[in-house]
């Protein structure tokens, strides 16, 4: 599971700042269940914004400093935790969270039955397929690091592909999908600023032009079957994955 060491990506086109904007479309508060909190950075974020939010992370330590933001928040192993509630959320959210389980479509079962009729997931998860690693296979490379898609506390791998089936094996549909850039803001601090802009934009926009490629991460929007049922009586639309930008227009 992510701890402390995972630090928030506050830039435009991460993936953190794809979820807050999936949540941020709400026009009212809605109540948020944040699976894998760490220390809270988006908690904090979503309090400020009026919503309310519950959280769980393994780290005890972490925990401390998280609370803070949670109306609830509960220390556990997500891989055995029950997940008490019913139909009490608007959204649950696996930021980053399910490349570390060993069976995410068991976690995924238990909590869906907290959320709400209309109540949905959103998912981030690192493209095992993006560029980089695809070169490094071509030279018989496949090395763990401290961070990134080949951090060593991965124990799940996903593609767009993969991560689809992972929603139908679940009784879910993936509403919409979002590519995210090689964070290259983490790695080069001073690109953040607005003189890169420009370079920002056109990297995002290759990106999206091959997004199983070029992505660095994939962010979803999903719902059970039951609430997608609710959302498009029409059955002909059904199965169709929409992709958009991460950012609100």
């Amino acid at each position: 599971m992510p701890d402390s060491r995972y630090e928030f990506k506050p830039f435009k086109y991460s993936s953190h700042d794809c979820i807050l904007n999936v949540v941020g479309r709400e026009k009212e508060p809605v109540r948020i269940l944040d699976v894998g909190a760490a220390s809270g950075y988006l908690g904090k974020m979503w309090r400020s914004s009026g919503h309310q939010v519950a959280g769980i992370d393994y780290d005890a330590a972490a925990a401390e400093e998280a609370r803070q933001y949670y109306g609830d928040f509960q220390v556990a192993d997500i891989e055995r935790f029950e997940f008490p509630w019913r139909g009490e959320f608007d959204y649950i959210v696996f930021a980053d969270v399910l490349e570390h389980l060993r069976d995410p479509a068991a976690v995924l079962r238990r909590c869906i039955p907290a959320l709400k009729e209309s109540g949905k997931l959103v998912i981030s998860v690192p493209n095992i397929a993006n560029w980089i690693i695809r070169l490094g296979l071509l030279f018989g490379k496949f090395d763990y690091m401290d961070r990134g898609i080949l951090d060593r506390t991965h124990l799940r791998f996903f593609t767009l592909r993969s991560l689809n089936q992972l929603m139908g094996e679940v009784s879910c549909e993936v509403l919409e999908a979002f590519p995210t850039p090689l964070p290259v803001q983490l790695v080069l601090p001073f690109t953040r600023s607005k003189w890169f802009a420009p370079l920002q934009e056109a990297h995002y926009a290759l990106t999206r032009c091959r997004k199983t490629f070029f992505a660095y991460q994939f962010v979803i929007l999903a719902a059970p079957l039951r609430t997608r049922a609710l959302l498009d009586p029409e059955p002909a639309s059904r199965g169709l994955v929409m992709e958009k930008d991460c950012v609100n227009h």
